[in-house]
């Protein structure tokens, strides 16, 4: 084999591998049904051992919200790409999505978190949550006995 066939062949292998290396997997699609009636907020936990996975229809994850608004499953999303089927009369206000990983970056467990109503129900819930979430002030003195 000549030197030159040796180099091209050895330069592709490796423009293949980079290539390969660099593509970002494809974002995972999570599909969210909403039901009539449904109102209030909604926790997803994800990566939670023992318990059962997501339900699939195809290449995406579906998840038929409950009327408790709390759903714990074993799969973990890594940044999934969501799409709501939204039933409700409501609309998703305040979505956030966070996933927990180890010091190395190992994911190992994540949460989605969205509420489901009107503008003025969404505030509303946010006030309670702010005021329930303050910090205690404890006065102290020291009193010589």
């Amino acid at each position: 084999m000549s030197k030159g066939i040796f180099l091209s062949c050895v330069l592709i292998l490796l423009s293949a591998s980079i290539i390969a290396c660099t593509r970002k997997p494809k974002a995972q699609e999570l599909v969210v049904e909403i039901p009539p009636g449904f109102n209030g907020n909604f926790v997803l936990e994800m990566g939670v051992r023992d318990s059962g996975p997501l339900s699939r229809a195809g290449e995406s994850y579906v998840l038929a919200l409950p009327h408790d608004g709390k759903v714990q499953t074993s799969t973990l999303l890594d940044h999934p790409h969501v799409t709501f089927k939204n039933g409700s009369s409501g609309q998703v206000w305040g979505y956030s999505q966070k996933i927990f990983s180890t010091g190395d970056g190992i994911s190992t467990g994540g949460k989605i978190e969205f509420f489901v109503g009107t503008q003025k129900e969404f505030e509303a819930e946010q006030n309670k949550k702010n005021k329930s979430g303050s910090f205690l002030t404890f006065e102290w003195s020291s009193a010589e006995a």
